[in-house]
């Protein structure tokens, strides 16, 4: 399999790093065999190979700060969107910073490989919560995969699990924290951290969107609740349609007010179906420490859904970091192949 990279940042050299050291595994337990034809991004250029690209020595280059037009056997191309029109790929991984406005670049990126018969396994959630309808059909039409494991918590079997293991369940609503650097900075202040000090744990850790107001005002959690819907309740929103305030602005007071009254403040992001249809919302709340909700530190998640047939669920995930979001990619890949292998 060929495979292009649109974007090249934390999550994607991570990925790379587990392609290179599980080759054999992926090659004798799976029966995937792989090279890379293919590598944009927005600081280091854009390149394609015939010959393949040592994706070691591109995470290197990158992280040096260098283009990747110096590694050997490859050719330039002007931008993504070139180089997604013209590579040799299988399988194209899109992994650029979220943009919460319209979802673009990425929206079309996926859409023209798409057009190409390109599997697209994304760990970015704006293509989910701007065109999943669109994408999905498109898709279906070209026949082949659109899977977006990564883009709501991490590595966590989220979408893998209605879709393969809740056949006919009805999701009626969720709640859940799903946002690592909020929650990060409002645990830390819970122990008497500043809010400053927190994000900035959260930057070097890797885990703050590259832009880190899109998490602090809650575009994150409400991008990540229309995705959720869009997927599991068969929904059509946008994130304009969600109710939304950030963590911005909340005191080291106001923290330590609800730790007195056994409560914690969380940044929830809830779905519920009302007689005036289906309402998402993104909002800091006071939420009981007995709690799932209140019970997850630091940059753990959760996700409780409530179905009509396995009535309540909760799935956690402990302390998360670049390393689970990139296990994602693994886990879509290896889906791709599954789906794309010929029956007997």
């Amino acid at each position: 399999m060929n495979f292009a990279f649109v974007g090249f940042g934390n999550v994607a050299r991570a990925f790379a790093r587990i392609l290179v050291e599980r080759r054999a595994q992926l090659a004798d337990q799976y029966g995937i065999t792989w090279r890379a034809s293919a590598i944009a991004t927005a600081r280091h250029g854009c390149i394609t190979s015939d010959e393949g690209i040592d994706l070691i020595e591109a995470a290197r280059c990158v992280e040096r700060g260098e283009s990747l037009s110096q590694i050997r056997g490859s050719s330039t191309k002007e931008s993504s969107l070139e180089l997604v029109d013209s590579c040799a790929a299988d399988v194209l991984f899109e992994t650029i910073p979220l943009n919460p406005d319209d979802g673009e670049p990425a929206v079309t990126i996926i859409r023209r490989a798409l057009e190409r018969s390109i599997n697209v396994v994304t760990a970015n959630k704006g293509p989910v919560a701007f065109a999943y309808s669109e994408l999905t059909a498109l898709a279906r039409e070209r026949k082949v995969s659109f899977r977006f494991e990564g883009t709501v918590m991490d590595g966590a079997p989220v979408f893998n699990l209605f879709e393969r293991c809740l056949p006919a369940t009805k999701v009626l609503g969720f709640s859940g924290v799903l946002n690592s650097t909020t929650n990060l900075i409002l645990t830390g202040m819970e122990e008497g951290r500043t809010f400053a000090s927190c994000l900035e744990e959260a930057q070097r850790a890797g885990i703050a969107e590259a832009n880190a107001d899109y998490d602090i005002d809650g575009w994150d959690a409400a991008v990540k609740a229309v995705a959720l819907a869009n997927v599991l309740m068969s929904a059509d929103l946008r994130p304009k349609d969600v109710e939304r305030r950030g963590i911005r602005g909340i005191s080291q007071a106001e923290v330590a007010q609800a730790v007195q009254a056994d409560k914690a403040i969380r940044l929830v992001s809830r779905a519920r179906i009302t007689d005036g249809g289906l309402k998402l919302s993104a909002l800091p709340e006071r939420v009981s420490q007995p709690s799932p909700l209140a019970s997850v530190r630091g940059t753990s998640n959760v996700l409780m859904i409530e179905t009509d047939l396995m009535g309540r669920l909760a799935v956690f995930e402990h302390e998360p970091g670049v390393a689970q979001t990139a296990y994602a990619l693994l886990s879509d890949l290896i889906s791709v192949h599954r789906d794309s292998a010929p029956c007997d």
